[in-house]
C-alpha cells in the first residue's frame, strides 16, 4: 500500500522497525532495482544474504570485495556466481579455484582440462565423482601420465584398469610405477580384489625383483607358506611386524574376521595347516639369525623343546630361566640346567649362587635325578679341589720355610756366622 502511494521514506522505515529477515530482503531488492546499490548492500547484510552481496558486488565489478564475502561467509552459492563472473572475465585460474569452493568440481576440472592447467585438474579430480575420475584418468593416460592415471583409476573404482596399466608401463622399464603399484597393493586388503589379481601383483614384483612388496601381497593373499619362502631365497629380513603378519590367525578368530571384513582372498586356514606354516617360518627365522623370534614361533607352534633350544643360540639367560620355569616340561627343564652348567656358577658370587639354585631345581622339577647327582659330584669335586688348593698352599709354604733355615743354617756351619 506505501508502495503504490508513493511513501518510500515512510516504507523504508517500516521495514528497518521490522527486524525481518524476508521483509529486508525484498527492500533490498528494490533498492537494488532502482540502481540504489549502497542501500541494497546495507540490506542483504543485516538479513545475512551473502549470496545477494556477492551479485551485487559482481555486478559491480568489485570482484576483490566479492572473493572477500565468499571467503568470510563460505557460501558456496557465492562461490559458483563469482567463480562464472571471473570465468567471464577470462579469469580461468581464479574461477577453477572459485568453482572448486561452491563444491562444483566439474566446472573447475571442464575449465583445468581445457586450458591443459593439468596440476588443478589432477587436484581436483582427485575430489570429484567417481565418473570424473575415470574420465580425467583417460585423459591423463593419453598424455603419458601414467602415475597419475592409475591414481585416478584406482580412486574412480577402476582396480582392474589401474592394474592393467601398471603392468604394461611397468613392463616397459619404468621403474617409477613401482611406488604406484605398490600402494594399490597396500590397498588391496580392503578391497574385494580376487586372489588372481593378488596373485599378479605380487609375481609382477617378483619379477621385478621387488620382493619385500611382493611378501606382503602373498600375505594379503593368503599365500603364507610362498611369502615365508620368498623370505628365504632373496634374504628377506623377517621382522617383528612382518612375522605377526605371516602367522595365520587361528581358524575361529579368521572366521570372526572374516564376517566383518570382505578381503581379496580367503585366509583360512586348518589348524593342521597353521602349525606347518609357523614351524615353516620359525626355521626361517632361525636361518637368519632371529634365535628370539624363532622361539616365539616354535612355541605357538607348540615346539617348545626346538624353542628353547633357539633361545638358548641367544644366550639370553634371563629369559631362558623364564621361559623354562613357565613351560612345566621335563626336556625344557633339562636343556634349561645343562645350559646354566656352561655359565659361571662357581665363582662364587651372589649371581653363581642363584645359577647354582636354578640349576638344582631344574633338575628337580625335571625328576633327573642322575644328572642332578653329576652336578652334586661336580659341586663337591670344586669344593674339594678348592680346599686341596689351599691344603697344598700351606704345604709349601711349610716346606720353603724348612728349606730356608736349612741353608742358613749349612752356611753359618761352614762359613761362620758373618755378623759375629
Amino acid at each position: 500500500m506505501l508502495v503504490a502511494r508513493g511513501e518510500q521514506i515512510a516504507l523504508e522505515r517500516y521495514v528497518m522497525r521490522a527486524e525481518d529477515a524476508d521483509l529486508m530482503k525484498w527492500w533490498a531488492g528494490y533498492c537494488e532495482s532502482l540502481g540504489h546499490l549502497d542501500s541494497a548492500r546495507h540490506c542483504y547484510e543485516s538479513a545475512g544474504d551473502h549470496y545477494s552481496l556477492v551479485r551485487v558486488a559482481c555486478f559491480a565489478n568489485e570482484a576483490e570485495r566479492a572473493g572477500a564475502i565468499v571467503n568470510e561467509s563460505r557460501s558456496a552459492a557465492g562461490a559458483y556466481h563469482l567463480a562464472r563472473h571471473l570465468e567471464g572475465r577470462g579469469e580461468v585460474s581464479a574461477a577453477i579455484q572459485y568453482f572448486a569452493k561452491s563444491g562444483c568440481y566439474n566446472h573447475a576440472i571442464r575449465l583445468a582440462r581445457q586450458y591443459q592447467l593439468d596440476t588443478d585438474l589432477m587436484q581436483f579430480s582427485i575430489k570429484a565423482r567417481p565418473s570424473l575420475q575415470v574420465d580425467c584418468a583417460h585423459y591423463f593416460e593419453h598424455k603419458g601420465e601414467f602415475e597419475k592415471a592409475v591414481q585416478l583409476y584406482q580412486k574412480g573404482g577402476e582396480l582392474a584398469k589401474a592394474l592393467d596399466l601398471c603392468f604394461k608401463v611397468g613392463g616397459a622399464g619404468r621403474t617409477e610405477i613401482f611406488e604406484v603399484l605398490a600402494n594399490i597393493s597396500d590397498d588391496l586388503k580392503n578391497t574385494t580384489a580376487s586372489p588372481a589379481v593378488v596373485a599378479r601383483c605380487a609375481e609382477f614384483f617378483v619379477e621385478h625383483r621387488q620382493f619385500d612388496k611382493a611378501v606382503k601381497l602373498y600375505i594379503v593373499g593368503g599365500r603364507y607358506s610362498r611369502a615365508i619362502a620368498l623370505c628365504l631365497e632373496h634374504h628377506v629380513m623377517i621382522t617383528d611386524e612382518l612375522a605377526e603378519a605371516l602367522t595365520p590367525a587361528k581358524a575361529e578368530k579368521a572366521n570372526e574376521k572374516a564376517e566383518t571384513i570382505t578381503g581379496p582372498a580367503s585366509s583360512v586356514v586348518s589348524e593342521e595347516q597353521r602349525v606347518q606354516i609357523l614351524l615353516e617360518l620359525a626355521r626361517v627365522c632361525k636361518k637368519q639369525n632371529s634365535f628370539q623370534l624363532a622361539c616365539k614361533k616354535f612355541t605357538q607352534a607348540g615346539d617348545r623343546s626346538r624353542a628353547l633350544k633357539c633361545l638358548l643360540r641367544s644366550g639370553d639367560t634371563k629369559n631362558i630361566i623364564y621361559y623354562a620355569s613357565i613351560s612345566r616340561h621335563r626336556e625344557i627343564y633339562i636343556l634349561a640346567a645343562n645350559y646354566l652348567q656352561s655359565l659361571d656358577w662357581q665363582s662364587g658370587s651372589d649371581a653363581a649362587a642363584e645359577l647354582t639354585k636354578k640349576i638344582v631345581d631344574f633338575y628337580t622339577r625335571a625328576h633327573a635325578y642322575d644328572s642332578l647327582a653329576a652336578f652334586y659330584d661336580a659341586q663337591t669335586l670344586r669344593e674339594w679341589l678348592k680346599c686341596a688348593q689351599h691344603y697344598l698352599s700351606d704345604m709349601t709354604l711349610n716346606q720353603l720355610i724348612a728349606a730356608s733355615t736349612y741353608v742358613v743354617s749349612h752356611e753359618i756351619s761352614v762359613l761362620g756366622n758373618p755378623y759375629w
